[in-house]
């Protein structure tokens, strides 16, 4: 096959922290070439030097060569990579929230009115709605999604928000390299079998995929090359049958990685939180009449199908839809709306959007780390009068900042490097320090792992358990990654259609969640 993109000899560093060093790759035409390695190894630093990313020309630009179909590029923004033919999904969504599905899909592909075309010219003509709604219908129905493409993007669940990035590099005519940054993060298994078919379906009408995932039984499965970056050098590239996920998890982290599992336990049934009659009005993510009771000090897990509900449950009790029913908190009644109030009162709850929603991009690891601590609790102000004046103890700060940095392992040249710098994975752990800062009674965790490597997940959820067993913080955990849940979480709540089915014990057999998931046995209420 003849080689349509090479790296030569890349590097690129952030403020004398190098993240690319020398890199050297080559990518054939209508192969699926996989990328992975550790949060902080340089794949993200290398896609966005290949889609012309802003944030590599606001830093310096890099050094090395760059080939597309044998000629030498400088790839200077996102458009003229687009014009090339290079298409990018993001890990983190690149889409524009105040405009529906069908215009995000269709954005700069517009369908026009040929009377329109030859009286103003194709750049003035009208935009024909209808026709861009059926195209972006008929690809989102390749993917398996049937959604009404008029809604907004702001309003729809991050899985859906997913599709709708993968629809839109689907419409492009002339897409002969795509790359993907974690596509599957957000996604259950089978919606995850789905998208890999349809990536294999892409490639063999020859089109190069550049796949980055953590999800390593995906890259064996999927990929024709796999190549591994650590510390920002290519360490191993690998041929499809020699691909062992043992290996690729060896050479990415340099050591073998112990899996976290929580001791099997008994809870009193002492409920903290209780939901009655609970919906969440969420498009593309909406729950039913929910009846649930969340037990003091356990970690109770939530999953479902992706669209069937499990990510509702946090954003209805932060207020972020409409939502009807009851919620009684420690015994009182709880008022959505009152954000700040059930922050204070020990309720928390982490997004899965952290770009949108969990994070402040253009400031500072710290600044994120304590924002929520001194903006509702006044954590770190040094006394009365001077909470008053809204001065902070900047020593304070200081440390627990660096402790945080230190004991989640967070790749950044020091505490005031900004957020929208650091790696996907990176930016997670900075969102998990900002939540645990309040030293919640109430956790709502959304997707914790989503887009994090294999070490970083297990030194998260180890010490998501260690807070729950010495803290008694109690956790609800909403996620796709259900045999992760089965490690670390008491019991499992499984949703179908948005109701919820079955509430089984976390060693339930994976024949008992697969049933669930798929809504085999009637519902809970039916059980009942």
């Amino acid at each position: 096959m003849e080689t349509i993109l090479e790296i030569k000899n890349l590097s690129k560093a952030f403020h004398h922290v190098q993240a690319l060093k020398n890199v050297n790759l080559s990518f054939k035409k209508g192969e699926i070439h996989g990328i992975i390695g550790a949060n902080g190894s340089g794949k993200s630093t290398l896609m966005n030097i290949l889609f012309g990313n802003d944030i590599i020309k606001d830093t310096g630009g890099y050094e090395g060569a760059i080939f597309y179909k044998g000629k030498k590029v400088n790839i200077k923004n996102s458009n003229e990579a687009i014009k090339m033919g290079i298409g990018m999904i993001h890990q983190e969504f690149a889409l524009i929230p105040s405009m529906s599905i069908a215009e995000n899909i269709k954005i700069c592909r517009e369908n026009t009115y040929k009377a329109t075309d030859r009286l103003l010219s194709k750049s003035y003509s009208f935009i024909d709605h209808k026709n861009n709604e059926k195209d972006a219908k008929e690809i989102l129905k390749r993917l398996g999604i049937n959604v009404d493409t008029n809604i907004k993007i702001m309003n729809l669940s991050t899985n859906i928000k997913q599709f709708v990035e993968i629809a839109r590099e689907m419409d492009k005519k002339d897409l002969e390299v795509l790359v993907l940054d974690e596509p599957t993060a957000v996604l259950n298994e089978k919606d995850g079998q789905k998208l890999m078919e349809i990536l294999k379906e892409i490639s063999k009408n020859g089109t190069t995929i550049l796949f980055i995932s953590h999800r390593l039984e995906e890259i064996k499965n999927l990929c024709d090359r796999v190549s591994i970056l650590r510390d920002g050098e290519v360490v191993a590239t690998y041929l499809k049958e020699h691909i062992s996920i043992h290996e690729l998890a060896r050479d990415m982290i340099g050591y073998e990685v112990k899996k976290t599992c929580a001791k099997k336990r008994k809870l009193k049934k002492e409920a903290i939180l209780s939901f009655k009659d609970f919906s969440v009005k969420m498009h593309g993510e909406e729950i039913k009449q929910i009846n649930l009771n969340v037990y003091k000090g356990e970690i109770l897990g939530v999953t479902s199908l992706s669209g069937h509900g499990k990510l509702a449950l946090g954003y209805g009790i932060m207020g972020r839809y409409p939502v009807t029913g009851d919620i009684t908190y420690k015994r009182y009644g709880l008022n959505v709306m009152e954000v700040k109030k059930n922050i204070v009162n020990g309720l928390y709850v982490l997004p899965d959007d952290r770009k949108n929603l969990g994070l402040l991009m253009e400031h500072s690891v710290e600044e994120n780390i304590i924002f929520t601590g001194n903006q509702v609790k006044n954590m770190f102000s040094k006394n009365n009068l001077y909470k008053a004046l809204g001065f902070m103890n900047h020593m304070e700060t200081k440390e627990h900042t660096e402790k945080y940095i230190k004991e989640f392992d967070i790749k950044c040249s020091s505490k005031n490097q900004w957020v929208r710098e650091l790696s996907g994975g990176n930016q997670q752990k900075v969102c998990i320090a900002r939540a645990l800062t309040i030293h919640p009674e109430v956790l709502f965790i959304a997707e914790p792992t989503r887009g994090i490597d294999i070490a970083a997940k297990e030194k998260i959820l180890s010490m998501l358990l260690q807070i729950n067993r010495t803290k008694d913080t109690t956790m609800v955990i909403a996620s796709s990654e259900l045999e992760e849940l089965k490690r670390i979480c008491d019991r499992i709540a499984v949703l179908c259609e948005g109701k919820l089915f079955e509430i089984l014990p976390a060693d339930a057999s994976d024949m008992a969640f697969a049933l669930a998931l798929s809504g085999e046995g009637g519902t809970l209420d039916e059980k009942l």
